[in-house]
């Protein structure tokens, strides 16, 4: 040991301090001790210095050794780490791809199944009549133009989801927060068995409240005022006025939606926008009954905005595309059918009058925006039906064509007990005024006295007892128009001629037993893709190539005379067509499309499986005549409003029908 009080000294004779000494040895300490052959100062036990540096060398190697090894460890859990996370984020990323591409597959096919959904009606019904035939599918003549069509197709999603998006936020616009315009609400509907959600403070809502005209007025304009703020071009009919145009339709009352994309349909005496039929000239509505098959519940709240009226709702509907929360005035009641390929199919209302009166429409339109925008639609109104007095007996008030208890009846089938209010009014009103007769179909196997009583049996005893032709009958052409056809049987005469021709011509003398020619109108490819609808057109047509290589009959859509040719044809109509394309001895527009689940199956039971509405004209209830002119007026009496051009237009031997399988080739 070194001797008390005895330091090191450098050579040169400056004493080492114990602090530089310490320095000394960290220093080097960081890296390899390196003990010198000879040091460069005096120490008094320069071999006990030399020990103790050899043992610091020993100590610093093993820790440097030591944290080596920690290091090394350290990185190598480390590269494990992030070998875990890069396999992890691998896993992931592939599980969200598989998730995304599985949703693209997804969403793919559920636009293909929206195509063919209606569809699957008219081949079941093929089955359950078990009418077989092996029919092979026509196959697509031009391959290049149908490539050209699918490009055209898929081209257009982009602009679809475009107006989709446009559409959505029109409605978040319509039913953002606001101040409420009045304090005062009116007194909500009975539920009954109905689905409602509580309510909001939306502009609807805040509508809704509103109990006075000006208040309603301020809200509707607030609303057009947030359509236009968002890139809508509102055409909206100013309300007020529709009495007049209503009053001028007559004898007919008959009318065909506005085609926004044709302006020359906005000022023709026959088009009529939805606000208009709630117009306030026709009375203040104080509640309304929509039957519908599909609705959107949003939209037709927004109508009764914009036409000013406010009302109490009860709506019975088969398919719902909104989810909009319903305001306390509204009650919805989804109806279900007895099978599964049945539709609950009519498109009818009934609006109820401060005064107590009521008012009905048919038409063939479902309750959304697509059906009312730039496709042609029928709508028959009804004059206004003042309530009978009470001390009135229970078959007054009838119309001279059955209308009032033909409509009761179709009413009381529902067995919805929240109809029973409106079945009353329907049976307290005066029906007198009503020109034309109530035509419906409704599910089930129909015997006894029910056997004449709907679909085309029900057609057939309205032509046999009031409808009149000239002996030559044959000639005038039986001519079906609508957007959708069924599987109809092997062969013209299984279901068409059987059924459908023989109603159809009950007005045929008597003793001639010569049926007429059969026509079908319905748009060919060429039709739909110079639509205005396109993409969007193709969920109200259906048909198929399966379907058309037996129905050999049909004639192409065209209606330039009422600036309709590219307005996709929604309406249904059925009518018989003199040889020189002026007369016509009736007239019925519905909703029920061309198919057996609309019209019904004769057997030892009539069987039905859709619920359909619509209405007949015939000459003798309107004008007091056996036919109708359609190509100019007669005596006074004002033309028909035929929807499509006559002559009718045959497809050539390069034209095809629109089928939806184009949209899987």
């Amino acid at each position: 040991m070194k001797p008390p009080g005895k330091v090191c000294q450098r050579r040169s004779g400056s004493v080492l301090s114990a602090k530089k000494i310490s320095d000394f040895i960290i220093e080097f300490g960081r890296s390899e001790i390196q003990i010198p052959e000879e040091l460069d100062f005096v120490c008094s036990d320069e071999s006990l210095l030399r020990d103790q540096l050899k043992i610091l060398q020993m100590l610093f190697r093993k820790e440097r050794d030591k944290e080596a090894s920690s290091i090394k460890v350290l990185n190598s859990r480390l590269n494990n780490v992030n070998s875990e996370v890069t396999s992890e984020d691998k896993s992931t990323s592939k599980i969200l791809k598989d998730k995304v591409e599985k949703h693209k597959q997804i969403m793919a096919q559920r636009r293909e199944d929206k195509l063919k959904v209606m569809d699957e009606v008219a081949e079941a019904l093929f089955k359950s009549c078990n009418e077989k035939s092996d029919v092979d599918q026509n196959k697509v003549s031009n391959k290049e133009e149908l490539d050209n069509f699918k490009e055209k197709r898929d081209s257009n999603d982009f602009a679809n989801d475009e107006k989709k998006h446009k559409r959505s936020k029109l409605s978040d616009s319509i039913h953002e927060k606001v101040e409420d315009c009045t304090q005062g609400t009116n007194k909500s509907s009975e539920r009954g068995e109905s689905s409602s959600f509580s309510k909001g403070t939306s502009l609807i809502d805040s509508y809704e409240s509103c109990s006075t005209a000006n208040s309603r007025k301020e809200a509707r304009d607030k609303a057009i005022q947030m359509m236009q703020n968002q890139g809508f071009e509102v055409s909206v009919v100013e309300p007020g006025n529709f009495s007049l145009k209503y009053a001028l339709s007559a004898p007919y009352h008959l009318f065909f939606t506005r085609v926004e994309k044709s302006k020359e349909t906005y000022n023709q005496p026959t088009s009529i926008t939805f606000p208009e039929i709630l117009d306030i000239s026709l009375g203040e509505i104080e509640k309304s009954l929509h039957i519908n098959f599909v609705i959107d519940v949003g939209w037709l709240c927004l109508q009764y905005l914009l036409a000013g009226q406010r009302t109490d709702m009860l709506i019975l509907f088969g398919d719902r595309v909104d989810g909009e929360k319903l305001s306390l005035n509204i009650t919805i009641v989804p109806i279900f059918m007895p099978t599964k390929f049945g539709c609950h199919h009519t498109k009818a209302m009934i609006l109820k009058y401060k005064n107590n009166g009521i008012r009905v429409v048919v038409f063939t339109a479902n309750l959304y925006s697509d059906d009312w925008e730039n496709r042609t639609q029928g709508v028959w109104i009804s004059p206004h039906l003042p309530p009978l007095p009470e001390s009135a007996n229970p078959g007054d008030g009838e119309s001279p064509t059955g209308f009032k208890k033909d409509l009761e009846r179709y009413l009381n089938k529902y067995k919805v007990p929240a109809l029973t209010e409106w079945i009353s009014l329907v049976r307290r009103a005066d029906f007198s005024s009503v020109n034309v007769f109530f035509l419906a179909s409704v599910p089930g196997r129909h015997t006894g006295v029910e056997y004449d009583f709907w679909g085309h049996r029900k057609l057939g005893c309205i032509l046999s007892k009031y409808a009149k032709l000239p002996p030559d009958a044959p000639q005038w052409t039986l001519v079906a128009q609508s957007s959708s056809i069924g599987s109809l049987g092997p062969n013209y005469e299984s279901w068409l001629l059987k059924d459908i021709t023989s109603s159809m011509s009950k007005e045929n003398p008597v003793g001639l037993k010569s049926l007429p020619n059969f026509q079908f109108i319905y748009p060919s490819l060429e039709n739909y893709k110079r639509s205005f609808d396109h993409r969007v057109g193709s969920s109200c047509l259906n048909y198929s190539f399966q379907l058309h290589s037996k129905q050999e009959w049909i004639t192409q859509w065209k209606a330039t005379r009422t600036a309709r040719d590219k307005a996709v044809p929604h309406i249904k109509s059925y009518t018989r067509i003199s040889p020189d394309y002026k007369r016509i001895p009736w007239f019925v527009l519905t909703s029920a499309n061309l198919s057996k689940a609309a019209w019904g199956m004769d057997g030892k039971s009539f069987y039905i499986m859709n619920y359909e509405a619509g209405v007949v004209f015939i000459p003798h209830f309107v004008i007091g005549s056996t036919t109708f002119p359609i190509k100019e007026e007669e005596d006074g009496v004002p033309v028909f409003p035929i929807p499509y051009d006559l002559p009718l237009t045959r497809y050539t031997s390069e034209d095809q029908p629109f089928a939806t399988d184009f949209f899987s080739l």
